[in-house]
């Protein structure tokens, strides 16, 4: 089970309240390009297949679903592990000048508030997977 975020150009929205009912959003540009910019972020990215990039570390491991063609309009990372994942997340969608959610509130990624965000998620996997 993964915490799950949704990159894209959101526009110059300051929340997803804000985004109107015939919006579509902008491509963000050539995935190969992408893929260069996120592994200046973070170099240690294996995007081996470039569909499906992946981060792993003894903390959290995030997995970037780029899809299969070259232009994007988006793609999904999946983010497992501890919130100590949130300053590579920000530092990624700082590089790509891109905004994120995870559809459970109206508010864009944010450090502060993404974290707390994904506390609440690890809280709530960790009272399922007890059961």
């Amino acid at each position: 089970m993964s915490w799950d975020l949704f990159v894209q150009d959101w526009g110059d929205v300051n929340s997803l309240d804000e985004i109107p009912d015939d919006f579509n959003p902008k491509p963000i540009g050539k995935r190969s390009e992408t893929i260069d910019k996120i592994k200046e972020a973070e170099p240690t990215i294996d995007f081996s297949d470039p569909s499906w990039g992946r981060l792993d570390n003894d903390q959290f491991s995030i997995e970037f679903n780029m899809g299969n063609v070259e232009k994007l309009n988006g793609f999904v990372m999946h983010i497992r592990g501890s919130e100590m994942a949130i300053p590579c997340i920000a530092n990624i969608l700082s590089t790509l000048d891109l905004k994120a959610t995870d559809g459970s509130s109206p508010n864009f990624f944010d450090n502060e508030r993404s974290k707390n965000d994904m506390q609440k998620w690890i809280a709530y996997r960790n009272k399922i997977w007890n059961k």
